[in-house]
């Protein structure tokens, strides 16, 4: 037979599949209105694995694992399908639902906001940029801002998640499991790196160059050009204080033009590092959750099994929902044998129906689940 006739017996095949799986998903849609009246989970891990387990066995072995990718796209596609019937509840959910009842609120112009480090550090810059009339406190630390906020010390704290250029700031991962709080808004904020001294020192001197260990994971390749000694500072602003305040020729510091200029340092190099496109993500938090208007981004957190196929699984559920996944971060969990914490953003709306029926499911499936924050991201 000719390529062409046996393009025309897959044609009639799929038509005939396309008849099956409308008339599998009006079942599955009939499952799914019988699991909301018993208040059953859309997913049933274990069912899924039984039906693979027996339609493998009716083809060969080379045939096998394909069956069993073929169901698991199925069984994702039936999984939404019957969640636009089943009204799943949660805690998170019935939150949501209480303030979205209440309405969705106008972002502030002015806060009170916890930074870590000083002034002239990119925390600084993030801020202003969130809210045109603030007054910011400084902490030495990022758990000072996580518990400043806890505490109502400030109303939001203002912190870098992660960088285009070094990757994701894991301290503030690792705190996140430690403490209360809910994300309102994040921000991108340009990074210009400098290389800065103390006036009259000359770069043929320069032993030494101070700076946060994101900047210096950011400036990496002139670091090595230039053959200098790494020394970590808490932030960029605080590195450029501290050289001003030592006086030391050999040392020079990483960080931003106008956080040298502020220092009265001198500016032997501009734009030093390695990416032209170097951008921090800062995110805001404030205590309880909060909705403010034009919510597009979702973050939460969550524990998963030791089974094989629970990240897929978890991940099949926003691609059948044609929900996109921005960013995905794990974390050890203390005092555990490879236990991981998992981190998620996704572009979505609580507002949504058919996503917060979802944070239900992914809350009543996991003791560990924390929705982080529903917000606006400012490019």
């Amino acid at each position: 037979m000719d390529l062409i006739s046996l393009r025309e017996q897959i044609d009639a095949i799929d038509t005939k599949i396309v008849e099956l799986y409308k008339e599998r998903m009006e079942v599955c849609k009939n499952v799914g209105i019988e699991k909301a009246k018993s208040n059953n989970n859309v997913l049933d891990a274990n069912r899924e694995n039984q039906i693979i387990y027996r339609l493998s066995s009716l083809v060969d072995n080379d045939l096998k694992l394909y069956v069993k990718e073929l169901y698991e796209v199925m069984f994702s596609t039936s999984r939404a399908y019957q969640s636009k019937y089943v009204k799943k509840e949660s805690e998170t959910v019935k939150k949501i639902e209480e303030l979205l009842e209440k309405g969705v609120l106008d972002f502030p112009v002015s806060a009170t906001v916890a930074c870590q480090g000083i002034e002239g550090a990119n925390s600084m810059t993030a801020t202003n940029k969130l809210f045109p009339i603030n007054n910011i406190t400084y902490f030495k630390n990022f758990e000072g801002v996580f518990s400043a906020v806890e505490k109502g010390f400030c109303d939001f704290g203002v912190l870098p998640i992660e960088n285009s250029t070094a990757g994701s700031v894991l301290e503030v991962y690792d705190l996140m499991k430690k403490y209360n709080f809910s994300i309102v808004r994040s921000v991108r904020v340009k990074i210009d790196h400098c290389l800065a001294v103390i006036k009259g020192a000359k770069l043929s001197e320069v032993k030494n160059v101070l700076s946060h260990s994101q900047a210096l994971k950011q400036c990496s390749n002139i670091i090595k050009e230039l053959k200098l000694n790494e020394v970590l500072a808490e932030n960029t602003a605080v590195g450029a204080r501290s050289l001003v305040e030592s006086g030391d020729k050999v040392t020079a510091v990483i960080c931003s033009e106008d956080c040298a200029n502020a220092y009265g340092l001198e500016i032997l190099k501009k734009n030093i590092q390695n990416s032209a496109s170097n951008y921090t993500r800062f995110i805001c938090i404030k205590k309880d959750l909060t909705l403010y208007k034009e919510g597009q981004k979702i973050s939460f957190m969550t524990s998963l099994s030791h089974t094989p196929g629970s990240l897929s699984r978890l991940l099949s559920r926003f691609y059948s929902l044609g929900l996109n996944l921005t960013k995905i971060e794990s974390r050890p969990i203390e005092n555990s044998d490879f236990d991981f914490m998992f981190y998620f953003d996704f572009e979505g709306s609580v507002e949504d129906a058919t996503v917060r029926t979802l944070i239900a499911e992914l809350q009543n499936s996991s003791e560990n689940f924390v929705l982080l924050g529903s917000y606006k991201e400012i490019v």
